[in-house]
């Protein structure tokens, strides 16, 4: 799995210099574990002296990253780091469904056992975190179980766009990682989707996958809705 990230990662950055892909990480990184508030603007000289480069190669990165929605270029204001709205989150989740549901209608019945014990070892760890109450641990793993059914069809522009939607989804799901009963819900959730992996029933992976995407869109709203949701 860890080879399919790096080429996936390599793909999707092909073309960056040294210096370009350092900054570009780095920034990356401190967007997904919320470091910078949302609504922050990010200065090139501040960051070329932050990471001892010139600007442009922290120009080339802020752009990349401004394509790939993790932040956002506003006339009269320059790159800052977005607040999602609604719309984006559900735009974000109606993707994600249908690429999974495409993948797991591709790749179904190329299923064997490597993949169901791969499929199984995930799905253990995501319990064994839950159990133990770490929540942030428990969600790398559930991405891992979505990651799995997507390389699985072994198409790496839908390793790519996969990739670019959960890098988005992430920031989300900050705001979610001290709600046990949400994390309760979501892993018996992805049990139903694992059952029916194992079942090969290429119908009933496609109903729990839509029934787990509804979840969470309706999750979101709730939060919206009750003033809970805040980036």
């Amino acid at each position: 799995m860890q080879d399919e990230k790096a080429k996936k990662s390599e793909y999707i950055n092909a073309g960056m210099s040294t210096k370009e892909m350092m900054v570009y990480t780095k920034v990356k990184e401190a967007i997904l574990n919320n470091e910078f508030e949302p609504g922050t603007v990010l200065v090139e000289r501040k960051l070329s002296e932050k990471y001892n480069v010139s600007r442009s190669p922290v120009r080339y990165a802020l752009r990349q990253l401004a394509k790939e929605g993790l932040l956002a270029d506003e006339p009269g204001k320059g790159i800052i780091v977005p607040t999602y709205t609604l719309e984006d989150i559900l735009e974000v989740y109606d993707l994600l469904e249908v690429l999974q549901v495409y993948a797991i209608q591709v790749s179904l019945k190329n299923y064997d056992m490597i993949a169901d014990a791969t499929l199984g070892q995930i799905m253990e760890q995501i319990k064994k975190e839950m159990e133990a109450g770490e929540l942030v641990k428990r969600m790398e793993w559930d991405v891992k179980f979505h990651e799995y059914m997507i390389h699985y069809v072994s198409n790496k522009r839908l390793d790519m766009i996969f990739e670019l939607l959960v890098n988005q989804k992430r920031r989300f799901d900050i705001t979610s990682f001290q709600d046990k009963e949400h994390g309760q819900l979501s892993t018996a959730q992805h049990e139903k989707i694992y059952q029916a992996i194992l079942s090969r029933d290429t119908q009933a992976c496609v109903e729990a996958i839509k029934a787990h995407s509804q979840y969470i869109k309706q999750y979101y709203i709730n939060k919206l809705v009750t003033g809970r949701y805040n980036l």
